[in-house]
C-alpha cells in the first residue's frame, strides 16, 4: 500500500469511527457533520453526491434518522470500494521519471520510442513489422488483414502489405502520438499493478504487433460481474446497457445469488429482446426495455443485422443495412430510482451512455463496467470522461479475452472497472 493509499485509509477509519460514535449516542454538533463533509471532498466526490446532502441536512438540524442511515448507506459501500483500491494500490515510480519499477521501466521505454519516433517512423516500423509477420507467421497475418478487415466502429482498415488502405496504423499511431500524456495520466491512476501491466501490454501491441502478452495476461479476466473487484449488497440495482441476450444479467445474478433489488436491461435489437425475455422470464423485478442509450432523448437507426447479434450499432440517420429506427434515451431521464451497478457495452455509443448517466453517477456514485475498445481513443478518451464526472474512482483496466480471440489474437478488448 503507498502512501496516497494510507492516506485514505486513515481518513475513511476516521469517518467510520464518527458514524460508529453517532450511532452509540454520541451528540453531535454541526460542526461535527461540516468536519465530515469537509473530509469527504477530499477524495473528490462530486458535490451532488448524496452523501454531501445528508450531512448537510444532519449539519443544520434537518435530518433524523433516515438521513443518517442513508449516509451510513453510502458511506459504507464508498469505505468498501475506497478500501479495495487501497489495499490493491503498490509504488509507482514518481511521474515515470525514475522507472526503478520493472513493468514502469518497460512502460517507458514504450514511451520513449513514442515521443522518440516521428510520426511516419512509427508506421514504416509498424509496416516492417507486418512483413516479418507475413513471412514467418502466415496464420496470424491473415487474421489480422483478412479475418477481420474493419477494426473498431470507425474507418480503420488493415488491408495489408501492397494495399493502399492500411488506415489503423496511421490512426493508431496518431492516437500514441497525440495522447501520449493521457496514456502516462491513465498509467499513473490505474488502481493495481494488474491494470498497468495490461496498459503496457496494450501500448506494445499497438507498436509492435505483439499479442503474446496481452492474450497472457487476459486469463486474469474473470468476467463483467468481478467479485474480486466489485463489493456487490442485497439491494443493488444493476443497470445493462446492451444487454444483448442477458447473459451478464445472469452472471449478475448469480454472483448475488439472486438477491437483488431491480435490474434494468437496454437493447436496440428487437430479436435479442425477445430472447432475454425468455432467458430472464423466471426471474422477479426485471426490467427489460427495448431502447438504446445515449446523451439526448432522440430516435436513431440501428445498423446490422435483423436477428439477434451483439454487434449492431446505432446511426443518426438510415444507411445500408439498415434495420428499423430506434428510441434513444438518457439514464438520468428513463430511470428514476439510484443506480447500484452499471455496465456499458453499446458499440461506440459508450461515451453518450455515460454522458447521459452522468447525474446518477455524480449522486450515488454506482460501480461501472465500461468496454472501451468500440473506438480507437476509447481507452484514454473513456477514464478521462469518468474522472471528470466524479474524480474519486478508483480505476482498474481489465483485457477480456474469450477462446476464439486467443485462436486469432486479432486485437485487444479493453475494459474499464470504476469503483
Amino acid at each position: 500500500m503507498n502512501s496516497s493509499a494510507k492516506s485514505k485509509v486513515i481518513r475513511l477509519t476516521a469517518i467510520d469511527d464518527m458514524l460508529s460514535a453517532y450511532a452509540d449516542g454520541a451528540v453531535f454538533e454541526a460542526d461535527n457533520w461540516n468536519d465530515m463533509s469537509e473530509v469527504l471532498k477530499s477524495f473528490g466526490l462530486p458535490p451532488e453526491n448524496i452523501m454531501f446532502e445528508m450531512t448537510g441536512k444532519l449539519a443544520d438540524g434537518t435530518g433524523g434518522v433516515r438521513e443518517f442511515r442513508e449516509l451510513s448507506k453510502y458511506f459504507g459501500r464508498f469505505y468498501d470500494a475506497q478500501f479495495l483500491a487501497a489495499s490493491n494500490s503498490v509504488k509507482i515510480s514518481e511521474v515515470l521519471s525514475i522507472g526503478e519499477y520493472g513493468c514502469d521501466r518497460e512502460f517507458l521505454d514504450y514511451i520513449n520510442i513514442i515521443n522518440r519516433l516521428s510520426h511516419e517512423q512509427l508506421e514504416q516500423s509498424l509496416m516492417d513489422d507486418l512483413r516479418v509477420i507475413r513471412r514467418e507467421n502466415p496464420e496470424y497475418y491473415n487474421a489480422l488483414t483478412e479475418g477481420w478487415r474493419v477494426w473498431y466502429f470507425e474507418e480503420n482498415y488493415l488491408y495489408g502489405i501492397g494495399h493502399e488502405n492500411n488506415s489503423l496504423i496511421t490512426n493508431r499511431v496518431k492516437l500514441l502520438k497525440e495522447r501520449t500524456r493521457d496514456l502516462i495520466w491513465l498509467y499513473n491512476n490505474l488502481a493495481d499493478a494488474l491494470s498497468r501491466r495490461n496498459l503496457t501490454a496494450i501500448v506494445k501491441f499497438y507498436l509492435t504487433w505483439e499479442y503474446k502478452d496481452w492474450v497472457d495476461l487476459s486469463t486474469n479476466y474473470c468476467d463483467v460481474v468481478d467479485t474480486n473487484v466489485f463489493p456487490f449488497y442485497d439491494d443493488e440495482v444493476f443497470v445493462d446497457c446492451g444487454s444483448y441476450i442477458g447473459d451478464t444479467v445472469l452472471q449478475f445474478i448469480k454472483a448475488v445469488n439472486a438477491d437483488f433489488k431491480r435490474v434494468y436491461t437496454y437493447d436496440i435489437n428487437k430479436n435479442s429482446i425477445k430472447i432475454i425475455k425468455k432467458n430472464l422470464a423466471s426471474y422477479p423485478n426485471i426490467d427489460i426495455r427495448h431502447k438504446g442509450t445515449g446523451d439526448v432523448n432522440t430516435e436513431m437507426a440501428e445498423v446490422g443485422v435483423e436477428g439477434a447479434y451483439f454487434g449492431n450499432t446505432l446511426s443518426e440517420t438510415p444507411i445500408g443495412g439498415f434495420v428499423e429506427m430506434v428510441k434513444v434515451v438518457r439514464l438520468d431521464d428513463d430511470i428514476d430510482e439510484p443506480i447500484s451497478f452499471l455496465k456499458i457495452d453499446c458499440e461506440g455509443m459508450d461515451k453518450e451512455t455515460l454522458r447521459g448517466a452522468s447525474n446518477h453517477i455524480k449522486h450515488t456514485h454506482p460501480k461501472l463496467h465500461v468496454d472501451s475498445y468500440h473506438k480507437l481513443r476509447d481507452i484514454v478518451d473513456i477514464p478521462r470522461l469518468v474522472r471528470e464526472i466524479d474524480p474519486s474512482y478508483s480505476i482498474y483496466l481489465r483485457l477480456p479475452c474469450g477462446e476464439e480471440l486467443r485462436k486469432e489474437p486479432r486485437q485487444p478488448l479493453p475494459a474499464f472497472i470504476f469503483i
